[in-house]
């Protein structure tokens, strides 16, 4: 356990150990640790101690320090606390984007400009969404330096501001209605996952993680519990990717889903034992790609058109909203952290649904001209 970006954490001994910058030596930063019974108590001793070193106190900083060392420190400081799945997400971005384009630069030689720079070289190849996740590593890769007392420079980060453009689909009434009554006709596995997700708007990874153990069909509930996704594999030479078996993505993403009875009485169709997964009637899971592979054939072979899975999760919130759903309802469902994701992200409404808004007004004393 640790608290984010402090560099305290709790020791398996029971005490907290709350670490910071000696001195620098060899280039290198060298560290010291204060240790209470409380995390406040660890807190408290840094702090009378860095106090105690006086404002003038000046680092012998090392100005040759590159900035690919930083990111490797930062690295190994997130590591303990993040998933798997997010630790190898950040170290393909920072191998894959930032490196690259700063390779080896001094930390006192970054400014701005450089910075700029390079967003303006990811911005070639690159969605605004992808460039806007890059710049986020980045920036926690830079506060982290400055707050450990390596030499980065405040920088203008107004100027990372990068709004995606990406216009997101829902599945149009009808042909969400062919679609329904292709899965219903077919009754088969992977139709009642296609099923499942357009009246839950459950992830694909939490989808192909499903058991039966997970259902509680007197109550009507589903719980979520894991979820499934292919990652690189760090250990591997050859770049080959391996599949994890996890908790889902957030700690709201951990939910409890109400079923409708209609759903209840279509999938209990399929039920098998509670240690086999929904998707498979088998102790073996299907991985996310597998799956989505199978469901775009199906949206090919029936003539349905191009949507990607994860467009079935923005077409069940559209269509949640369109009939009056509670939006803090529906964001617990969706297993987001607040009600503004759900209406930023995934809530799209129609023109007839904008149509229908406005139709509410009703103005005083306003009578037609004869």
């Amino acid at each position: 356990m640790s608290r984010k970006g402090e560099n305290i954490y709790k020791r398996k001994d029971g005490r907290w150990e709350a670490r910071f910058i000696d001195c620098y030596k060899d280039g290198k930063a060298k560290y010291r640790s204060v240790y209470g019974k409380t995390y406040s108590e660890a807190k408290e001793k840094r702090a009378k101690i860095i106090f105690s070193f006086g404002v003038n106190r000046q680092f012998d900083v090392p100005t040759s320090f590159e900035f690919n060392e930083i990111c490797l420190l930062w690295l190994k400081n997130r590591k303990p606390e993040i998933k798997e799945s997010t630790y190898t997400r950040y170290v393909r971005i920072i191998h894959k984007y930032i490196i690259p384009n700063l390779k080896t630069q001094k930390l006192n030689d970054i400014d701005s400009d450089i910075v700029n720079s390079m967003i303006d070289k990811l911005k070639l190849n690159l969605s605004d969404k992808t460039v806007s996740t890059v710049m986020c590593v980045f920036k926690s890769i830079w506060k982290y330096g400055g707050k450990e007392g390596y030499p980065c420079a405040e920088l203008n980060y107004d100027t990372f501001r990068i709004k995606s453009q990406r216009k997101v689909t829902v599945i149009p009434p009808q042909k969400r209605e062919k679609l329904e009554a292709v899965l219903i006709d077919k009754n088969d596995l992977v139709s009642m996952g296609i099923v499942f997700t357009l009246f839950t708007g459950v992830r694909i990874g939490e989808l192909c993680g499903l058991r039966w153990g997970d259902f509680d069909f007197e109550n009507g509930y589903v719980y979520i519990r894991r979820t499934i996704e292919r990652i690189s594999d760090l250990s591997s030479s050859n770049k080959k990717t391996k599949v994890i078996i996890s908790t889902p993505k957030t700690e709201n993403s951990r939910r409890i889903i109400p079923l409708p009875d209609f759903l209840i009485e279509y999938i209990i169709k399929f039920r098998d034992n509670d240690e086999k997964y929904i998707l498979t009637s088998s102790t073996k899971h299907t991985e996310p790609h597998s799956f989505y592979i199978k469901y775009k054939r199906l949206l090919h072979i029936n003539n349905i058109g191009d949507y990607t899975f994860h467009e079935l999760r923005h077409t069940f919130a559209t269509q949640c909203v369109d009939k009056g759903f509670d939006i803090k309802s529906l964001s617990m469902i969706l297993g987001h952290s607040s009600v503004n994701t759900t209406m930023n992200l995934y809530v799209h409404p129609t023109l007839q649904m904008q149509k229908r808004q406005m139709e509410l007004l009703d103005p005083i004393n306003y009578s037609p001209s004869k």
